[in-house]
């Protein structure tokens, strides 16, 4: 494919860290060193983007929520549709179609300056008296992006569900997130590595923002009951922060295990590889797993994962190879169990962990699936802009000197 000029738009954008932060950074430099042009589109904030190997454009709208890290308003719009006129993109590829800034960069791309756009979904609706009001929102929003990828099979049910009827005929590609295998390695020697970070014995890490859905407040009950089965020798790490971070610290008071049980806390990414790398077991308690970035950490550190059988995670996790997929609660429990008690099947199934994202998730490999998507998006977007003439009436009615946009 010649070289494109790509703009990747979502609210979620460093300094603020997380999936989807990562994966449009890892994305952007990838496609950069397959020999495109990335430029990112998000908002505010104060981060040393001259670090980074591609373009980042910085916009702030009059509404600006900061606990959601979104901002959004029509002098936002019109200062990126100024940048588009400049840079004339081939494509927009925006990021979460919960986010303000990647639905209306989406929707100025093909609906104003008439680029294709796609949207990828990273997350699921979740549970909501709102719901209703909300999809609704979202399929009036979504109408005229060009296509959509999902990051999992259980993202892209949801996400047709979402749409309904509305979806069309236009495409849903199921693209896994990528990882970045060289950053993600085993250890040299296990043991040794969790010498250095002062650990001993059966090493079994979580590592999730601290909130309900994630479940992670369970913990502390599975290590007293682990603990009771298979005595001392076994440490449980739990690596992030969040709302249920009080909460997750009085359980463990409660169950009486904080000498095996430890809060880490925040961690950047370096020291987070560290801890997998010294880990025996990674232990995912959530069902609502969009995908499942963390527990393919965990994979390509060569660490065995025991996750329920929900969601995103158990498209990337193999029972009885790359771990064990459980059913419920109680399921969950047992496989734990019996993977603290066995050794070899941890080191079988750890070895088989890196095998499998080296040949499934590698991001060379997820990059040229983004592009394939970008190649159809590309040419099979019809030309018509989005509601330009349309807009031309509704101006006529008075917004049309509004100035929101310069066409």
């Amino acid at each position: 494919m010649e070289s494109l000029k790509i703009a990747l738009a979502s609210d979620w954008f460093f300094p603020s860290v997380g999936g989807i932060e990562y994966h449009i950074h890892d994305l952007a430099t990838h496609l950069m060193s397959m020999g495109h042009e990335v430029h990112v589109i998000t908002r505010f904030g104060d981060y040393p983007d001259e670090s980074l190997p591609y373009e980042v454009h910085r916009f702030k709208g009059k509404v600006t929520i900061n606990s959601l890290h979104v901002s959004a308003g029509p002098d936002m719009l019109k200062a990126v549709n100024e940048l588009y006129k400049k840079e004339h993109f081939d494509v927009t590829h925006g990021h979460s179609i919960y986010s303000p800034i990647a639905v209306g960069v989406a929707n100025l791309s093909k609906g104003i300056r008439g680029i294709p756009s796609l949207l990828t979904n990273h997350s699921f609706l979740g549970n909501s008296p709102l719901n209703p009001a909300y999809i609704t929102m979202l399929r009036i929003s979504l109408r005229k992006v060009d296509a959509f990828v999902a990051v999992s099979e259980a993202v892209e049910r949801d996400l047709r569900s979402i749409l309904g009827g509305s979806i069309g005929e236009r495409p849903v590609y199921t693209i896994p997130n990528g990882i970045d295998t060289e950053f993600w390695r085993p250890p040299e020697d296990r043991e040794e590595q969790k010498a250095r970070m002062g650990l001993e014995g059966t090493v079994i890490t979580t590592t999730s923002r601290l909130t309900k859905r994630k479940r992670v407040h369970l913990i502390p009950q599975i290590a007293k009951a682990i603990r009771e089965e298979h005595g001392d020798g076994i440490t449980f790490l739990i690596i992030g922060d969040g709302p249920e971070r009080r909460n997750i610290e009085r359980l463990i008071r409660a169950y009486n295990v904080g000498d095996i049980v430890k809060l880490i806390g925040r961690q950047p990414r370096e020291r987070v590889r560290d801890y997998l790398q010294a880990s025996d077991i990674y232990l995912s308690p959530t069902i609502y797993e969009a995908f499942g970035i963390a527990a393919l950490e965990a994979l390509s550190c060569g660490v065995p994962v025991v996750a329920n059988n929900h969601g995103g995670i158990s498209e990337i996790v193999e029972h009885g190879r790359t771990g064990l997929i459980s059913h419920d609660d109680s399921t969950l429990m047992g496989n734990l169990s019996e993977l603290t008690a066995d050794d070899r099947l941890r080191e079988e199934l750890g070895r088989n962990a890196r095998k499998s994202v080296e040949n499934r998730f590698n991001w060379e490999m997820v990059a040229s699936m983004v592009l394939d998507a970008y190649r159809k998006t590309m040419e099979e977007s019809d030309a018509q802009p989005f509601v330009l003439y349309k807009l031309h009436q509704i101006m006529k009615q008075g917004i049309a000197n509004s100035g929101v946009f310069n066409l």
